[in-house]
């Protein structure tokens, strides 16, 4: 598949490393605001990175503005999203070193204020704490989602949230094939494409693919890397589509070289919730997917709970939710596949005055909730570990079986959201 996905130009790789050289000499200089900083959600997933791309490229040749695309993901950590740095390869960006702008580029000391005041929100529609505090002229100009509307800023343009959508890549592809002047190159129609696949299982009916994903996945087939004569009519059954798919899939599982911690990260958003049983203070909920099985993990890694622990204290975290999806070997679906299967680990840490009970609370709300249908299981019988290894004496530990296994993060943070604070909708953000 690789070798015919050669990119014939380097636009793409050229343009990220052009904007990214001359936004951190602007920095530098004390030009910042002047730029449009666009950014993905801090999870830093495929569709994050090439809506932020994508949306970067198109603001920047459409308006001849001063526009960089910013990974939230340190550049260090790239690591530990393969699909991410298998896709790059594809489009001719440097996989071990992106030519993209990472937060930790820009030196710590000019990241605090951060150093531009506006910003494009993609796959996401809040924008975090970090980039507000002190920086008083912030505002976001664009916002282009697919998760529930958080309500905030009505005079963005465009602020378009489409729920539901597979992959906020297509509502970006859409836009760019309405404002653009010129259609993407080959490699960011390749780049988006690869997003809107791993995102809807490719486009599988029945799945997570909604109308926008496939007009997107339409328009961008014919100018993207792929072969010709794919009919765009039969997506998911053209072969050229389902081997994509596949070793997207595969590469995005293929996390075997990951550490528990790196683990956490891969996939981590962090929530500030007010309970409403304790109004007056705030707690802070991390919520980490993860495409594993608990049990062999716990097995691969002894030293498990010290490390959730302490990832636990590190971040100030009230409560911390691991959830995995995975394919069980054992237990076949209809098909004659391996049954997709998800779980729910979770540490809540009894605090001081009304946050004593905040554990009894979260657990009994999740065990009601109809979304999820969790069934409690034993750390001792079901997994063959002590729950209290390495635990903080404050910390509960909870694990569950998730039986819809449907029901991803997207439906899973407005449930505690709702559960700690009595609404549907979570906010992202420390």
């Amino acid at each position: 598949m690789s070798s015919s996905l050669t990119p014939p130009t380097t636009v793409l790789a050229e343009f990220l490393q052009s904007q990214k050289t001359r936004y951190l000499k602007d920095v530098e200089d004390g030009k910042g605001g002047n730029w449009t900083v666009v950014m993905g959600n801090e999870a830093g997933d495929l569709d994050s990175m090439a809506s932020s791309i994508a949306l970067a490229w198109c603001m920047s040749t459409a308006g001849n503005a001063d526009v960089v695309s910013l990974i939230q993901t340190p550049r260090g950590e790239l690591r530990a999203r393969p699909e991410n740095l298998y896709v790059l390869s594809l489009v001719g960006i440097n996989a071990e070193d992106p030519q993209f702008l990472c937060l930790d580029d820009i030196p710590e000391a000019k990241r605090s204020p951060f150093p531009s005041h506006k910003f494009a929100l993609v796959d996401h529609n809040r924008l975090l704490p970090q980039f507000v505090s002190e920086n008083p002229p912030s505002q976001v100009v664009a916002v282009i989602d697919h998760h529930e509307d958080e309500g905030f800023y009505k005079d963005a343009d465009p602020r378009i949230i489409v729920v539901p959508t597979g992959s906020a890549t297509s509502l970006v592809s859409l836009y760019i094939k309405e404002k653009s002047t010129s259609p993407p190159p080959p490699e960011l129609a390749t780049l988006l494409l690869c997003g809107i696949l791993i995102d809807t299982d490719g486009l599988k009916p029945g799945g997570k693919a909604e109308d926008q994903d496939h007009q997107a996945a339409t328009f961008l087939v014919p100018i993207s890397l792929l072969p010709p004569g794919i009919d765009d009519q039969k997506l998911p059954d053209d072969p050229v589509i389902r081997e994509l798919t596949r070793t997207l899939e595969e590469t995005k599982r293929d996390v075997s070289h990951l550490t528990t911690r790196e683990l956490f990260q891969r996939d981590y958003k962090e929530y500030t919730m007010v309970p409403h049983w304790a109004k007056d203070t705030t707690v802070l909920v991390g919520l980490a997917s993860v495409p594993v099985a608990l049990k062999p993990w716990f097995e691969k890694d002894k030293e498990f709970f010290p490390e959730m622990d302490k990832f636990m204290s590190d971040r100030g975290l009230a409560a911390f939710g691991v959830l995995t999806s995975f394919h069980d070997p054992k237990k076949l679906n209809k098909e004659g596949k391996p049954k997709h299967k998800r779980e729910q680990l979770w540490g809540a840490r009894k605090g001081d005055g009304g946050l004593k009970d905040l554990p009894k609370i979260l657990y009994k709300g999740l065990k009601k909730s109809k979304e999820l249908d969790l069934k409690a299981k034993s750390f001792k019988r079901d997994y063959g570990v002590k729950k209290k290894d390495g635990f903080d004496k404050t910390i509960k530990g909870k694990v569950f079986r998730q039986m819809i296994a449907k029901a991803s993060r997207k439906v899973i943070a407005p449930v505690v959201k709702d559960v700690i604070e009595g609404t549907s909708v979570a906010t992202s953000g420390k």
